[in-house]
């Protein structure tokens, strides 16, 4: 009979996932939770100003970092990967054995048979130091997996945001020119009966009204969508989310402002500099390049043998049997292989950040000239919504004045309202273009740091 020794510590404890329970998480989060109100105060926020009254830029950015479930479960994910490193350090596994038995001939000096020993393996070429190197690597690799991951997470909130923006400005618009059009067809119906204008001229109108309607609705139910993807991107339910408006004007503002304080007087070697240095993916790709090297250095490393020492003490019919084995396994040919196949591998890898920094590179390049394009283009919508405006003011004059009719007024007014669109187009064109910045340099304009 023989006895392998191991120690526990530890006993299993069975922890249940109850449906519930995650559905009442989900439902509690809101502007009201008081963890969040915690986690606002730590972030700066006054304790009497809570919970928030609106949604502003830094708010929705806070409460994503706060309730989203995808990034808790990859805060979850980078604790398990740190572990890696403490396991890295700990020695090859050694055993205890003893061994047991009785002999059953009379002739024997003694019946009794007993002993023990027990086994551990020698390391060399330090390949403990070399597993730790590469635990860390995957440690550095998996925390800057995470900062992308937020990254992401944030990007997708404020292009979603964005959308929601530029489109409530575009239901104002359309709901303007409703208003007009359904204006000018009242008073038109009046002239036709009167004998005045042409029933030809009122159902023109008529069908430019039902379109524009038509349109109207289309915004409208795009607006809900994007209430739903922002609540999503958050990780709250549509109705606790509703709770409190969204500041759209202050965060248009802001966004506007810092995309020309950032990219007005840079340089195309600055941005391209900036990009290089703080875009997120490209750090994840130079971490995974060094895990590669660690496993390059740990192959060539297996080509020198580690040895297995298992010294041993046995009692064996009156005799005392002291022994040692050492065993090592030598690498062949077959390790050449795994080191040739590691170095293919590196060397893929290096290939894949040399062809995304290439593509980084050029998206700079393109970035800077789209911005300063759609600068320029913004300036002269500004400019010609500026005459609109005066004209505006003029025709209205000549109203007052007795000089045009109502419908007159009306039918010219309408007639600007393409400017109106012209001027929205450019003006979303321009904060595009600060979150194509972001995407690709992966680092915050619109505000100072990224919530943590």
């Amino acid at each position: 009979m023989s006895i392998i020794l191991n120690g526990c510590a530890y006993t299993y404890n069975e922890k249940k996932l109850v449906i519930d329970d995650l559905n009442e998480s989900i439902k509690s989060a809101d502007i009201y939770d008081i963890k969040f109100h915690d986690y606002l105060i730590k972030k700066g926020y006054k304790k009497e100003t809570l919970p928030i009254k609106q949604w502003g830029l830094n708010e929705l950015l806070l409460a994503q970092n706060f309730f989203n479930y995808d990034l808790k479960k990859e805060k979850k994910e980078l604790l398990l990967i740190q572990l890696n490193e403490d396991i890295s350090l700990l020695q090859p596994s050694s055993s205890v054995g003893i061994i047991l038995g009785r002999g059953d001939s009379e002739d024997e000096i003694s019946k009794n048979i007993f002993g023990g020993g027990f086994n551990f393996t020698f390391e060399t070429a330090n390949k403990k130091l070399i597993r730790y190197e590469i635990a860390f690597n995957k440690t550095q690799s998996t925390i800057l997996s995470h900062e992308l991951k937020i990254w992401e997470k944030r990007v997708n909130l404020l292009k979603n945001i964005t959308d929601y923006i530029e489109n409530q400005d575009l239901i104002k618009i359309t709901k303007d020119e409703l208003k007009l059009k359904q204006s000018i067809i009242h008073m038109l119906k009046k002239r036709v009966e009167l004998g005045v204008s042409s029933q030809v001229e009122l159902e023109r109108i008529k069908l430019e009204l039902g379109s524009i309607n038509q349109s109207l609705i289309s915004l409208q139910f795009k607006q809900a969508q994007q209430i739903k993807k922002i609540a999503l991107s958050l990780g709250m339910t549509q109705e606790k989310f509703n709770l409190i408006p969204i500041n759209a004007l202050k965060i248009k503002e802001l966004i506007n402002a810092a995309t020309i304080a950032f990219l007005d007087n840079l340089t195309i070697s600055e941005l391209k500099s900036k990009t290089i240095i703080s875009n997120k993916k490209l750090r994840v790709m130079l971490a995974n390049y060094a895990i590669k090297e660690s496993k390059l250095k740990y192959e060539i490393a297996k080509q020198y043998p580690d040895f297995d020492f298992s010294p041993a003490y046995f009692y064996d019919l009156g005799n005392n049997i002291w022994s040692i084995g050492i065993d090592s396994i030598f690498n062949t040919s077959k390790n050449k292989l795994f080191i040739e196949k590691a170095k293919k591998i590196r060397s893929l890898e290096a290939g894949k950040i040399k062809t995304y920094q290439l593509s980084l590179i050029n998206d700079s390049e393109l970035l800077l000239f789209n911005f300063h394009n759609h600068l320029k283009t913004l300036k002269n919508s500004q400019r010609i919504l500026e005459d609109k405006n005066n004209l505006e003011k003029q025709l209205q004059n000549r109203f007052n004045q007795g000089i045009l009719g109502r419908l007159e007024l009306e039918l010219e007014i309408i007639k600007l309202n393409q400017i109106d669109k012209d001027y929205h187009k450019a003006l979303y064109n321009l904060l595009r273009g600060g979150l194509d910045a972001e995407m690709i340099m992966q680092r915050p304009i619109f505000t100072n740091k990224l919530p943590i």
